[in-house]
């Protein structure tokens, strides 16, 4: 059961017990669970085989997919806190609610022990400053100067742009935080805000490295190469390194959306634009040979920010989530991800869940994609 939404003085803390269950300690090695059988099976009529013939029919294939999953799954436990901004005025009046839903989503593989939520606007910089220093795992890291604290990313909320949202599994025991911050303006205008739609992708973030909770190299000490890429040994860091730039985004995207969109005209209404939405400097050609060669090259670290490439996880990588959905449920990519954490790469893992090679797959999702893209105004 979920415990009562507790709001503490100015700052707003809310407490809610999510269910997720936290299995075994994370510091033992572990093989993270899999809720489904593999390789998976088409979840409907769209298969590898057919999916260029059914590009009209993705988008509700695979926002009908993620609510079949979550309408199926039983609700996990998970201590979920969110520490709200005295001045700040949420996207959504039920946070906890977004929050539950894409938990909800994720039941039956590892996720986080427990997760942490800072919600700030412009107004409550000093306040997140002060807040974030005493989140407990930020405390039980080295403080504000450690690994895990978003001290120095706080105090790039302007005025004019205070909009920004991170999320991951940080530490070494498995322990998840986010920071949203919250902008009036954008929120106005930007319809995926308005339903809340942040949460749910930027959680996807913090599952995305939970696949990683336990494993060999959790924890171990950063090369100078890591280092210079940004990168550590943190599971999130670890899902960072291995994870096609594509997927990174392009699954949080998806999922983030389609779980928190209470019908599919919700949905559409958030994914409207979302094939050219997020444009990278210097890549012009959208054709199917030149997406293929994108997803088939798209992998850390080179296509990591700074690089203007890891922008079209956002868009052409929600595409190809999104076709993946269609054909195979929301589960199989996220299971993609746990075998990597296991060991295998992404070549062997999507082959262990689809049962067909990345570089038979790859042409066709290329191909739909590319539709996908000509035909958005």
């Amino acid at each position: 059961m979920r415990k009562p939404i507790a709001v503490i003085a100015a700052s707003a803390l809310i407490t809610s017990s999510i269910l997720v269950s936290s299995s075994e300690a994370a510091t033992k090695p572990v093989v993270n669970p899999i809720p489904i059988t593999l390789p998976v099976k088409p979840v409907g009529d769209i298969t590898f085989a057919n999916l260029e013939e059914h590009i009209a029919d993705i988008s509700l294939a695979a926002y009908d997919s993620v609510h079949q999953v979550m309408a199926k799954n039983s609700q996990p436990k998970l201590a979920v806190k969110i520490y709200v901004g005295p001045n700040t005025k949420t996207s959504i009046s039920d946070v906890p609610g977004a929050f539950k839903k894409i938990i909800r989503l994720w039941s039956g593989f590892r996720q986080p022990l427990d997760y942490s939520a800072l919600v700030y606007g412009y107004k409550d910089k000093d306040w997140a400053l002060k807040t974030d220093a005493k989140i407990p795992v930020v405390v039980q890291t080295g403080g504000s100067r450690g690994p895990v604290s978003f001290s120095t990313l706080i105090p790039n909320c302007t005025l004019e742009n205070c909009q920004s949202g991170n999320s991951g599994t940080n530490d070494a025991a498995g322990h998840g935080y986010g920071q949203f911050q919250m902008d009036p303006v954008a929120i106005a205008r930007d319809p995926m805000q308005q339903i809340g739609g942040v949460f749910g992708h930027e959680y996807t973030h913090t599952m995305q490295g939970a696949q990683f909770i336990g494993t060999r190299n959790v924890g171990k000490p950063v090369t100078k190469d890591q280092a210079a890429h940004g990168l550590d040994n943190s599971p999130s860091g670890l899902a960072l390194a291995a994870t096609p730039c594509w997927m990174t985004e392009g699954q949080a995207n998806l999922l983030g959306w389609a779980a928190v969109a209470d019908n599919f005209d919700l949905y559409m209404k958030i994914r409207v634009g979302a094939p050219k939405g997020w444009p990278a400097e210097g890549f012009n050609d959208y054709s199917a040979t030149s997406l293929q060669k994108l997803l088939m090259t798209d992998n850390p670290p080179n296509c990591l920010p700074p690089a203007p490439i890891y922008q079209l996880g956002y868009s052409i990588g929600y595409l190809v989530i999104e076709a993946l959905t269609a054909i195979a449920g929301p589960q199989s990519h996220m299971a993609v991800l746990t075998l990597m954490g296991r060991g295998q790469s992404y070549e062997q893992a999507f082959k262990s869940v689809y049962g067909i090679s990345w570089a038979e797959a790859a042409p066709i999702l290329a191909r739909v994609a590319a539709a996908e893209y000509a035909a958005t105004p």
